[in-house]
């Protein structure tokens, strides 16, 4: 029987060997367009991945600079080939890339030599159908940009596509960036980069994986006539034998752990011309942001907040009194319209008329009201987590997508969003606990850690009643605290006490809910207590003289959220984690004691977590106690297999049972 799995060490090793012994100068693709092998074709899985819905063959890309008349232009190509495996890996046939133009100039990019194709095995020969103008589409988004989409025909289960296109590009002081890493594997990408000796550039690689070959090296290139020769740097980079970067629990953003590689211009240097430095360091970023009107300029313009600071002023005498005034005045004057940016959409003056802005509009009005108290507030710029993290050794403004305001008070950085009026004073909402922001401070700043001393956490607290019919009748209290009394207010406000109740009880359909109490909804300084009068026969059953009893009711960990078995980037979990439930259960007359579930204690090395499981049985009453602590926002790779057997170890004990036997 013939083993049709992808196995391309053979084919790659000769690869190997022939480009060891090729010079450093550029190579061609290391496949060539059109000559597909029969046993690809044939091939119903991926070796090294047996999961995968399809396999990136190899994925091939040039940048390089020719003269066209008087202008140096940029020509990127790209050769991709990929293996289709199953009908879920039917997108892969689509792909799209963008195309810019300049707004104050002719400057453009467009695209030349699309060519693409299928192939398909059929009664043993390789039937090829070719990519088509009518399946070339482009789309365009605004004046300045558009994306322009292909689609490979005639696709099914193990087929081959392939295509290839060249972008020439007037912008000549960018490189596109590559990924060398998709949500399916990749057998070999591979990048080469020429740079003539005018261009500097910042390289920027990223990711997990290491690189097979990560190379700069001079050379000479020719221009073309009346440039002649010049010298150049080369840069090459292969990633081999790829693995599938999929979404996993507890991250940023997917794209923080992807291995890419990104080129920034530093300095440009022309033939006889003057030498441009376009690299900076943090101070020239404070600089810079300072001179924005839509940014620093913003903050000597205050006049329009004058009437709210001297009202202010009438009550609030010290410091905190007036922190904590103007946080309410913003966070409930002003209503955010979920756009998030470190620039406000135009002037915070109309922004306050109109009562809406974006985080920009609302965070810097912030600041310029505290400036109006005489507190010495400043702006912090950051990225969110699903933005990505910001390097803090490579200066790059589009990094960044959020701004909020820092206070320096008793020896800390009190540090504020006013975009969320149901969290508390110097509480950052999750999305910005990030690592760390860059503090503006006039023409200087410093990094600040964005971090948070709030948690999810969560206490329930049951006392129930075990019938001989098999269920539970009683109370039962749910404590959200920290950003889960954020969240469950939010929901509670937005979808108004009734409605919210209804979900309740949809969640939670195999529960009699009698009565729901809802306390402290509004007031942001408490725990959100949810108290429920019920009646609950999920997790308990009779069968003949014993009563099966789960005493986690539905409340407990039943599933590990890390199902992997190895994971090469960190677990993030951006605030601390508590989980409390306590529960006492009186058992019925005529019944004993069979068994229950033994206590438990697991720790984490250096007591990162914990997990408390605490059993009693005094007279006819039997109480159980659970307490999940995660003491670490962060817990890296090599703590993985650990974290992970921490959370099997909760569920097994989570599911175990008590029995109840009637007394002889």
């Amino acid at each position: 029987m013939n083993n049709h799995n992808l196995n391309f060490k053979g084919r790659l090793l000769c690869l190997l060997l022939l480009l060891v012994g090729f010079s450093t100068a550029a190579q061609n693709s290391p496949i060539k367009f059109g000559k597909v092998e029969i046993a690809d074709l044939q091939s119903k899985s991926y070796d090294k991945d047996t999961a995968a819905e399809a396999v990136v063959l190899c994925d091939f890309g040039t940048h390089d600079y020719t003269f066209q008349g008087e202008n140096l232009k940029v020509i990127f190509t790209r050769h991709r080939r990929i293996k289709i495996l199953k009908k879920s890996g039917y997108d892969w046939a689509t792909h799209s890339f963008g195309l810019s133009s300049a707004k104050n100039s002719s400057a453009k990019e467009y695209a030349t030599n699309i060519k693409g194709a299928t192939y398909n095995l059929v009664n043993g020969k390789i039937e090829v159908t070719k990519l088509e103008k009518e399946s070339i589409f482009l789309e365009k988004k605004n004046e300045y940009y558009s994306i322009k989409k292909i689609t490979l025909p005639n696709v099914k289960e193990g087929s081959i596509i392939e295509f290839s296109y060249i972008i020439e590009s007037d912008f000549d002081t960018e490189v596109r960036p590559w990924e060398f890493q998709r949500s399916i594997p990749t057998v070999w990408s591979e990048y080469q980069v020429k740079v003539p000796e005018f261009y500097q550039f910042q390289v920027i690689t990223q990711g997990y994986q290491p690189f097979l070959v990560a190379s700069n090296t001079q050379e000479s290139i020719n221009l073309g006539a009346g440039v002649g020769t010049i010298n150049a740097t080369y840069y090459r980079f292969v990633q081999k034998d790829v693995p599938a970067l999929r979404e996993e629990p507890y991250i940023t953003t997917i794209d923080d752990y992807r291995t890419q590689v990104e080129f920034e211009i530093s300095a440009y240097t022309p033939r006889g011309g003057i030498h441009k430095n376009f690299s900076s360091t943090w101070n020239d970023f404070s600089k810079t942001l300072n001179e924005y009107e839509r940014f620093g300029r913003l903050l000597n313009k205050g006049g329009f907040l004058k009437d709210v600071a001297a009202t202010i002023k009438l009550t609030a005498k010290d410091s905190l009194s007036k922190i904590q005034a103007a946080y309410d005045y913003v966070s409930k004057n002003m209503t955010w319209n979920q756009n998030e940016s470190f620039l406000a959409t135009s002037n915070l003056k109309k922004a306050f008329e109109t009562k809406t802005g974006n985080v920009a509009d609302i965070n810097l009005m912030l600041i310029v009201l505290l400036r109006e108290l005489d507190i010495e507030a400043d702006p912090v710029v950051m990225s969110t987590r699903t933005n990505g993290r910001v390097l803090d050794h490579y200066v790059l403004e589009r990094k960044f997508n959020y701004v909020i305001a820092a206070i320096a008070y008793q020896g800390k950085w009190l540090l504020i969003d006013a975009t969320e009026p149901m969290m508390s004073l110097g509480i950052l909402p999750i999305r910005c606990l990030n690592g760390q922001g860059r503090l503006i401070h006039g023409d200087s700043g410093d990094w600040v850690k964005l971090e948070s001393n709030d948690k999810l956490a969560k206490t329930v607290i049951a006392n129930l009643e075990i019938t001989p019919e098999g269920q539970l009748q009683g109370q039962l209290s749910i404590n959200h605290m920290g950003y889960l009394a954020h969240d469950e207010r939010v929901s509670v406000v937005k979808d108004t006490k009734a409605k919210y109740i209804e979900n309740l009880k949809k969640k939670h359909s195999a529960w009699e809910i009698k009565t729901v109490d809802i306390e402290d909804e509004k007031d942001i300084t408490r725990p959100l207590q949810i108290k429920l009068d019920l009646n609950i026969t999920e997790g308990v059953g009779v069968a003949g003289e014993r009563i099966y009893i789960s005493p986690m009711i539905g409340q407990g960990e039943d599933k590990n959220p890390f199902t992997t078995l190895e994971r090469k980037y960190p677990v993030d979990f951006a605030a601390l984690i508590e989980d409390n439930f306590i529960a006492t259960y009186q058992i019925p007359k005529g019944y004993v004691v069979e068994e229950v579930p033994k206590s438990m204690k697991v720790n984490l090395p250096e007591d990162s977590g914990r997990f408390t499981f605490l059993v009693g049985k005094a007279d006819d009453r039997i109480s159980i106690s659970s307490k999940i602590q995660l003491k670490k926002t962060m817990y890296y790779a090599e703590e993985y297999e650990l974290l992970k057997r921490f959370f099997d170890q909760i569920i097994a004990k989570h599911a175990e049972q008590i029995v109840l036997k009637k007394a002889q």
